[in-house]
């Protein structure tokens, strides 16, 4: 099984642009490279902060751009995110019996599991999982087929990753939902967003993968405390493939427009330039 991955479009209404950039013109290059691209995929799933102020007109635009998509999408909700304006746009998505946008996706290589972090009670960006989804994780890792990779997304990651700022709205109740997985079942892989950077590891023996957002990017930084440092450092989609034992992730700058050579050609070897690969290229 093959799927993409997206995360963090943060769209606005159409026509708008967000730190400087637009994202419904980004998401449409990611969609014209994934059909060209990945004809064998099983669905794109898109892990949260689909809007970045959650107007309906922003989900209309959202939903525009992805209806030009082969495969079928899978879509969470993030911080930035309002249930009720989304599903005015995205009736068919996932509804758990509590009205959360999370599901459980049985395929025939892997079950997988997604989980509304949203916490719309506060203005705090910081994710929780309150009872009733406590609750839903429960029941999904319990009842998932034992005969395969189980794979658990979630927008906001539940430890911290070292970016100050980022680490003060990760989820607020992490050792709550550690507690569910310890009694049930571990995840075979976890993958998130909301960091706006390609962060991969592991959460007490669960691997994960986080990735560059659609937009904006929060910079590689270490120190800065009082906001959230951003950049326009390319974006990525990521292609999962789940087969045989295995679980392998390709990032994807799908907006790269640099030179693409042969590195056994002994002229590209020799170049001493970025012009002199495009001779070589020509």
């Amino acid at each position: 099984m093959k799927f993409v991955i997206l995360t963090d479009t943060h769209f606005v209404p159409r026509g708008k642009k967000l730190y400087g950039l637009d994202p419904a013109e980004r998401l449409a290059v990611a969609v014209e490279k994934i059909n060209a691209t990945h004809e064998d995929i099983s669905f794109v799933i898109v892990s949260g902060d689909l809007a970045h102020w959650g107007e309906r007109a922003a989900y209309a635009s959202l939903a525009g751009v992805l209806a030009g998509l082969d495969a079928p999408t899978i879509l969470m909700m993030g911080n930035h995110d309002k249930r009720d304006a989304f599903r005015s746009e995205f009736v068919g998505a996932d509804r758990d019996a509590d009205g959360f946008v999370q599901g459980v996706h049985l395929f025939d290589a892997a079950t997988v599991v997604t989980l509304d972090t949203l916490n719309e009670e506060t203005p705090d960006h910081a994710g929780v999982l309150c009872e009733a989804r406590l609750h839903f994780l429960e029941e999904a890792l319990g009842s998932a087929p034992a005969d395969r990779p189980l794979l658990l997304f979630q927008h906001h990651p539940p430890f911290d990753s070292g970016l100050r700022y980022m680490d003060t709205i990760k989820l607020a109740n992490g050792e709550a939902e550690w507690d569910i997985i310890a009694r049930t079942r571990r995840p075979d892989y976890m993958f998130m967003g909301h960091l706006h950077r390609p962060i991969a590891g592991t959460w007490r023996g669960i691997p994960f993968h986080i990735q560059r957002a659609l937009t904006h990017q929060v910079a590689f930084d270490f120190e800065t405390e009082g906001h959230i440092p951003g950049t326009h450092e390319a974006p990525d989609y990521s292609l999962a493939t789940v087969g045989d034992g295995n679980i392998v992730i390709h990032q994807c700058s799908f907006l790269y427009d640099g030179p693409a050579f042969s590195l056994h050609d002994p002229k590209a070897q020799s170049s001493q330039s970025i012009g002199d690969l495009v001779k070589v290229m020509g």
